[in-house]
């Protein structure tokens, strides 16, 4: 099912949903916490809050209570906002909230106001807005969510910067088609569907809202209603690939102008096929809730496959080793930017925010190379290398491999304990509906890798699961997977 939502209509329920805020004595620059699947009530949250000088802390609802309750105490959140389908995790947390702020959205939750009581204020334009600012949180794939603060907002007209952010980009790749539909399709609790989804709406085009991903709906939608742009994570990629050549080729998708994608890394081979399919419509970028912005078109991609773009000429980047030195053009090494002169902070963690600066610079986290024509390639987490015998070995070079493979649907590579050689490479594989687990299938899978790796880099261990634990946006929970692998073969 999908909903369909314009501006004038968030603006009006965002107006009334600050004002609701305002009785409630939430101060500005207050963090609102919101706790909803996709849907309404979380773009008229967002548009409330950004408008009215508070700051909007969305939640991932797939995290386990204890992490939940984690961002709403640590972000010191006034004001909380949920669903009913997550009654038992609001009514956990509802003790750090100001009980007059506390709003249930689909039905009754103890101890929670009515999110209908909005509709008793004015939809007029607030006498005085005010851009408020977005605190997401990390994950939490690689350990406690961590909340990516914002240099403190000047006081200034909304938008927000991420929508003005999301703004200018859409209006700098598609122009007068940015009013066209835009639809939304991965969770809107993450920072890259929110930000564009408010752009598109702000710049006139309507939202349609998927409450839950479905590939052959992802594509009727973009056909029923003219879909200009979208923002997609590789996931989606390779479930739209998944389906029969039938149905992938029953809609009409030329509406589609611009479909941005970012948040994981995309294999070359799918993201070839991406493009020969949607046409040259894909924009990748790299960056994160901290920073960074690299970006690259379809057309500069298939000169550089692979790359995720090169760095405006108002930007740097540095690839640097362990102590800090710069590496040789096309050597590996950790990925820093330029750090701005506002400086964003992880709440509550200096430690953590200071590791991730260097002087002046500061980085995501990432390994990867820049090419002699300064295009930036990325190899990998550095939390998630393994070293085997003292090599560097990236796992999403190998998963790239693997989804290659036309009996594998998910996969994910890790390390475990070696006694020889101190990691070494276990490949977590999800096969497609009705293909069989047996030797003849391992070897071939194996052979399939050898023919596109280095032999150290072939999983010596393939171990087949049911499904593989992803989050809504694409990112493998790889901690669940190798903290797993690593008890059951340390046995």
């Amino acid at each position: 099912m999908a909903i369909t939502l314009n501006n004038d209509s968030i603006q009006h329920n965002g107006n009334r949903f600050a004002r609701l805020l305002d009785t409630a004595e939430v101060p500005v620059r207050a963090v609102v916490s919101v706790l909803l699947p996709n849907g309404r009530e979380y773009l008229d949250c967002l548009r409330g809050t950004t408008w009215s000088g508070r700051t909007f802390t969305p939640i991932n609802w797939h995290l386990k209570n204890p992490d939940i309750a984690y961002i709403v105490e640590n972000s010191e959140a006034r004001a909380l906002v949920a669903h009913a389908n997550f009654s038992e995790v609001a009514q956990e947390i509802a003790h750090f909230i100001p009980e007059s702020a506390r709003f249930a959205v689909g039905g009754d939750i103890p101890g929670f106001r009515r999110y209908e009581e909005m509709n008793d204020f004015s939809a007029d334009d607030l006498a005085r807005p005010l851009a408020g600012a977005f605190m997401p949180y990390t994950s939490g794939t690689t350990g406690k969510p961590k909340g990516v603060k914002p240099a403190a907002p000047v006081d200034g007209p909304p938008p927000s910067y991420a929508s003005t952010m999301a703004m200018q980009l859409l209006s700098a790749y598609i122009g007068d088609n940015a009013q066209q539909p835009h639809l939304v399709a991965a969770p809107l609790y993450h920072a890259a569907p929110t930000a564009y989804g408010d752009g598109s709406a702000l710049l006139g085009a309507d939202l349609v809202i998927m409450e839950q991903w479905d590939p052959e709906e992802f594509l009727r939608l973009v056909e029923a209603e003219k879909i200009c742009s979208t923002f997609l994570v590789p996931t989606h990629f390779v479930r739209l690939l998944q389906l029969p050549e039938a149905v992938r080729h029953k809609y009409d998708l030329s509406s589609l102008k611009l479909v941005c994608h970012g948040a994981a890394p995309t294999s070359t081979d799918v993201k070839r096929r991406m493009i020969d399919w949607f046409g040259p419509v894909l924009f990748e970028f790299y960056g994160g809730s901290e920073g960074g912005g690299i970006s690259i078109s379809s057309q500069e991609w298939l000169q550089h496959p692979g790359s995720v773009g090169k760095p405006r000429p108002d930007q740097a980047i540095y690839i640097l080793d362990d102590e800090g030195n710069e590496v040789a053009t096309g050597e590996p090494g950790n990925i820093y930017f330029k750090a701005p002169d506002n400086r964003f902070e992880y709440k509550d963690d200096p430690a953590k925010t200071a590791s991730v600066y260097r002087g002046d610079k500061y980085t995501l986290g990432d390994i990867g190379y820049v090419d002699e024509d300064a295009y930036l390639y990325l190899c990998d987490r550095k939390a998630d290398t393994i070293i085997s015998g003292g090599v560097n070995i990236y796992p999403a070079e190998i998963e790239g491999v693997l989804l290659q493979h036309g009996a594998v649907k998910d996969c994910c590579v890790v390390g475990i304990h070696d006694e020889e050689w101190g990691e070494s490479v276990l490949g977590a594989i999800q096969l497609l509906e009705g293909i069989s687990i047996n030797d003849s299938l391992r070897d071939d899978i194996k052979q399939h890798c050898l023919q596109h790796l280095a032999k150290y880099q072939v999983p010596r261990e393939l171990v087949f699961e049911e499904n593989l634990p992803r989050t809504e946006t694409g990112k493998i929970m790889r901690r669940e997977i190798r903290d797993k692998y690593r008890t059951q073969y340390s046995q």
